[in-house]
């Protein structure tokens, strides 16, 4: 019981994946296992935390782009397999837990939290990348997945420009960023923001152009909502 509100998995534990993740916690946090996994991915400081976490992401992401049929389990497999070194009797542990992620659909942004924390940034675009390529591994990559792999990155605190360097491994094209939208450089000071924000808002506000035909109408209704979505995404990046 200690160790598990020691290493903040007490949220876990009594979630609707409690069962399954102790079991999945308890298998990997044997010697052998531990070893290996500090050797390829030296300094994680909660490794069952780090694993269950991983593979609960991975898994809901991957149901974003369709069912978790062998081909987006095969990602999972083949990661642990060929980077950790985990053997067939090693990912059935692994299964179970897909399976019961799969049944509960459980919302993952407390699990990026707890993986950011586990792996101390030091993982953060590996996570990203091996959620493209989950989501990839079809050669469709949904409006759902998209979005929730962004979102992951948000969590993660990952910048939108190395964001995007990731992307452009998978031939991906680069997010329209709010700074995009907003019409600013990435390295804009809050207050370039704030006025920037204020400057469009006015300008495409649906009062200034009610009297215009409704293609116009609801042209700046659209731009007008991307602004604001814009400007509240980056009032989250940048606490403003």
């Amino acid at each position: 019981m200690s160790w598990w509100m020691g290493a903040g998995l007490g949220f876990l534990r009594g979630g609707p994946l409690g069962a399954v993740v102790g079991g999945t916690i308890e298998h990997f946090l044997g010697k052998k296992l531990q070893k290996k996994l500090q050797e390829s991915l030296p300094g994680i400081i909660h490794q069952g935390e780090f694993i269950s976490c991983l593979v609960v992401i991975l898994t809901r992401v991957g149901m974003e782009s369709g069912p978790l049929g062998p081909k987006k389990v095969g990602v999972i497999h083949k990661f642990f397999m060929k980077n950790l070194g985990y053997s067939s009797s090693d990912l059935k542990h692994l299964d179970r837990l897909m399976e019961e992620v799969q049944s509960k659909k459980p919302d993952i942004d407390r699990f990026v939290e707890e993986y950011k924390k586990s792996c101390r940034d030091n993982y953060n675009l590996l996570l990203l990348a091996l959620c493209y390529q989950i989501s990839l591994i079809e050669n469709v990559l949904s409006d759902e997945a998209q979005s929730m792999i962004k979102n992951i990155g948000l969590i993660l605190g990952v910048s939108y420009d190395k964001h995007n360097e990731v992307r452009e491994k998978y031939s991906l094209h680069p997010f329209k960023t709010p700074y995009h939208i907003l019409e600013l450089s990435s390295n804009a000071s809050n207050d370039e923001i704030k006025k920037a924000y204020r400057k469009m808002a006015s300008k495409y506000h649906p009062d200034r152009v009610s009297r215009e035909d409704e293609k116009t109408v609801q042209r700046a209704h659209m731009r007008f909502l991307e602004i604001q979505s814009a400007y509240q995404e980056l009032g989250k990046v940048r606490k403003i």
